[in-house]
C-alpha cells in the first residue's frame, strides 16, 4: 500500500485515531483563528506526540485512505469551503481600502488606457511599457470598453487561483489511478491557498498579471509533455506577455527537459527563455524611458546572504526539501527562485508580497511529479523509525510556520461603515466631475478610472505638493485620514501644505473625503 494511498482505512483500523483527532482540532483552531492567534499550536502538539508514540514506539506504519462517494465529496466540500473563506477575504480586501495604487491600480490604470488605445501608465505618468512589459492584459481591454472597473482584474484573479486543482486534475488524469489523483489535486489546492505561505502571501497581495499565469504555467507544462507545440507556443506567449520576467517558466522547462536528457528541446528552450528575459528587462523596457536607470532593477547576488538564506528555509522546508533532494524535478523552479535571489530588493525574497507566485507554482509542480514517480521508493524509506521521526519533526515545524488564520483574514477584510461610506463619496465624485483630473491617496486610486489621474506623495520636509497632470496642476486632490496612507508619513503635515496652498480651496460637502478643488484663474 502506498504512503499517499488510502489513510481513513488504516485510521479506522490503528490505535492512532486520538492522534488525528487532536491534529484535526488544531486545524480548525487555526482555521477559525480561536482563541488567539497561536492557540492552535496546543492540540497540535498533543496530536504530534501521539503520532510519535504510534510511528516510533509502536513502529506503526503510515498511509492514506481509499475514498468512497460520500467521503469525497465531504472532502469536496471542506475545501470548497475554505477556499470560499480564502478568496473571499483576498477579494474584500479592495473595499476595505486595503489595495494600492501599486500594484492593483497602477494595472487597471494601463488596462483602462489600452482600452482606449493607449499605452500608458496614468498613476507614473510614463509609457506602460516603461514600468512592465504586460501586453497580455489587453485581454481585458473588451471588458473595460464595456464596465471600466478594477473588479475584472480581482474577480479574474481568483478565478485563476480557484482553476488550479481543476487543472492539475486533468494533468494527472492519464497518470496514476482515481484516488490518488483526488488527493494530490485537493492536497496541490490546500497547501497553494492556505498552508504554502510564500504562495498565500501571493494570493493576499494585490493584483499582479503573474497572478492569472497560475494555471497557464500548469497547462503549457501538460502541453510539452504531449508534444503539443503549436498550443504551447501560443499558451506560452501568453504567458510572456504576462510580465517582463516571464521567460523564466520557458528557462525552468528547459532545465527539466535537459535533465531528462531531451537536449535538443530544453536546449531551445533555456536559450530562448534567456534571450526573452534579457531583451524585456533590459533592452526593450529600457526603450520606453530613454534608457534611464529603473528603481526595480537592482541587482544584487551577494547582498544580505543571511537574508537570502532564510528565504530559501523558508521556500524548501514546507515541501520537506524534496525539490533539492530529486533535483532533476526541482530544477523546473530554480530561474524563478533565482530573479528573486539575485534581485537587491529586500521584497522579492521576503515571502511577504507577491514575488513567489511563479516559483511557488513550480515548486509544488515538481513536488506533484516526486510524488507521482517516487511514491513507492518514499513509501518504503518512511518504513524506518528515523524517516518517521522527521517526518514529525518537519509536521511540527509546518504547524509553527502556519500562515493567518483565513478566518481573520476574512473578519479583517469586511468593510465597515467608514469605508462604505467613502465609496458612496467617491461615486459622487465620479457623478459630479467625471473629467477632472485627479491627484489621490494611494489606497483611493484603485477605485478610479480615468486618465487623467495620479498619486499625491509627501516630500521629506513634510509638504505635500499637488502633483502635475500633462503639465498642469491637478483639480482635485482626494485624501481620507481613516485608511491607509502610503508614501504620506505624516498625514497632519500633509494636509495642512494643502490647507496653506493659494490655489487650493477645501469642499466642506464630503464628510470622510478630503476633497481639495482648484481655484479657476
Amino acid at each position: 500500500m502506498s504512503l499517499f494511498e488510502s489513510p481513513l482505512k488504516s485510521f479506522k483500523k490503528l490505535a492512532w485515531k486520538t492522534s488525528i483527532f487532536w491534529l484535526s482540532t488544531s486545524f480548525i483552531v487555526w482555521i477559525f483563528g480561536i482563541g488567539g492567534r497561536d492557540l492552535y499550536a496546543l492540540p497540535g502538539l498533543i496530536g504530534l506526540i501521539l503520532l510519535f508514540r504510534e510511528l516510533i514506539l509502536k513502529d506503526n506504519s503510515i498511509s492514506i485512505f481509499d475514498y468512497t462517494e460520500s467521503s469525497r465529496l465531504l472532502v469536496l466540500g471542506l475545501y470548497s469551503a475554505l477556499v470560499l473563506i480564502a478568496l473571499t477575504a483576498t477579494f474584500l480586501n479592495l473595499y476595505s481600502f486595503r489595495w494600492n495604487i501599486f500594484d492593483v491600480g497602477s494595472y487597471s490604470s494601463v488596462v483602462f488606457n489600452l482600452s482606449h488605445g493607449l499605452n500608458y501608465n496614468s498613476f507614473l505618468q510614463i509609457p506602460a511599457t516603461a514600468d512592465h512589459f504586460t501586453p497580455s492584459l489587453a485581454i481585458f481591454t473588451p471588458l473595460y470598453q464595456l464596465v471600466p472597473s478594477v473588479h475584472w482584474l480581482t474577480l479574474t484573479k481568483a478565478l485563476s487561483y480557484l482553476s488550479v486543482p481543476l487543472i492539475v486534475y486533468f494533468w494527472l488524469k492519464d497518470k496514476t489511478e482515481k484516488n490518488f489523483r483526488f488527493t494530490l489535486s485537493i492536497g496541490f489546492g490546500l497547501w497553494m491557498l492556505l498552508f504554502y505561505k510564500p504562495a498565500v502571501s501571493s494570493r493576499l497581495f494585490e493584483f499582479s498579471p503573474s497572478s492569472l499565469a497560475l494555471p497557464f504555467i500548469i497547462y503549457s507544462f501538460i502541453l510539452m509533455e504531449r508534444k503539443r507545440w503549436i498550443l504551447f507556443t501560443v499558451t506560452m506567449l501568453f504567458l510572456l506577455g504576462l510580465k517582463e520576467h516571464m521567460g523564466i517558466v520557458l528557462i525552468g522547462f528547459g532545465l527539466f527537459e535537459i535533465a531528462k536528457k531531451n537536449f535538443k528541446t530544453g536546449v531551445i528552450f533555456f536559450g530562448l527563455g534567456l534571450l526573452i528575459v534579457y531583451a524585456m528587462i533590459f533592452q526593450f523596457m529600457p526603450y520606453f524611458r530613454d534608457y534611464q536607470v529603473f528603481g526595480n532593477t537592482q541587482i544584487a547576488p551577494f547582498q544580505d546572504f543571511y537574508g537570502k538564506s532564510l528565504y530559501l528555509l523558508k521556500l524548501l522546508w514546507p515541501l520537506g526539501f524534496l525539490p533539492v533532494i530529486f533535483w532533476r524535478y526541482g530544477i523546473l523552479a530554480a530561474p524563478a527562485i533565482g530573479v528573486n535571489l539575485i534581485s537587491g530588493r529586500p521584497g522579492m525574497y521576503s515571502s511577504e508580497f507577491h514575488y513567489d507566485d511563479v516559483s511557488s507554482i513550480l515548486l509544488l509542480m515538481a513536488c506533484t511529479l516526486i510524488l507521482l514517480e517516487k511514491r513507492q521508493y518514499l513509501f518504503k524509506l518512511f518504513q524506518g523509525k528515523r524517516l518517521k521521526g522527521v517526518f514529525i519533526i518537519w509536521l511540527f515545524c509546518i504547524m509553527l510556520l502556519l500562515p493567518p488564520s483565513p478566518a481573520w483574514k476574512l473578519a479583517d477584510a469586511i468593510p465597515q461603515e467608514i469605508h462604505l461610506s467613502l465609496r458612496q463619496e467617491i461615486r459622487t465624485i465620479e457623478r459630479k466631475w467625471p473629467e477632472h483630473s485627479l491627484a489621490v491617496q494611494s489606497t483611493i486610486g484603485p477605485h478610479f478610472q480615468r486618465n487623467a489621474i495620479t498619486i499625491i506623495g509627501q516630500q521629506s520636509s513634510g509638504v505635500c505638493l499637488p502633483p502635475l497632470i500633462n503639465g498642469v496642476q491637478a483639480e482635485l486632490i482626494l485624501l481620507s485620514p481613516d485608511i491607509t496612507h502610503y508614501m504620506i508619513d505624516n498625514f497632519d503635515n500633509c494636509i495642512q501644505s494643502l490647507e496653506k496652498n493659494p490655489n487650493y480651496i477645501r469642499l466642506k460637502t464630503f464628510q470622510n473625503l478630503m476633497v481639495y478643488k482648484r481655484r479657476i484663474n
